[in-house]
């Protein structure tokens, strides 16, 4: 397999693999681990937790009572 990728990233990912002493395919095998590992932890299945604002009790909404184009 081979990918496209420019000369830049490339000098870069190599400088990184080798600041930590791997290579440039256990460099990349490492970053995509710990982003599967990142993205299943997310979606474990539960939802994020969002705040809830406790507004009161509402009824039906209208049309108009959201817009303002209602004769």
């Amino acid at each position: 397999m081979s990918l496209e990728i420019s000369h830049e990233t490339e000098v870069r990912l190599a400088g990184e693999a080798r600041r930590q002493g791997v290579s440039v395919d256990a460099l990349l095998e490492r970053l995509m681990s710990e982003r599967v590992g990142t993205v299943s932890s997310a979606g474990n299945g539960s939802t994020p937790k969002l705040p809830i604002l406790h507004l009161g009790p509402m009824g039906a909404l209208h049309r108009r009572d959201i817009y303002d184009d209602v004769r």
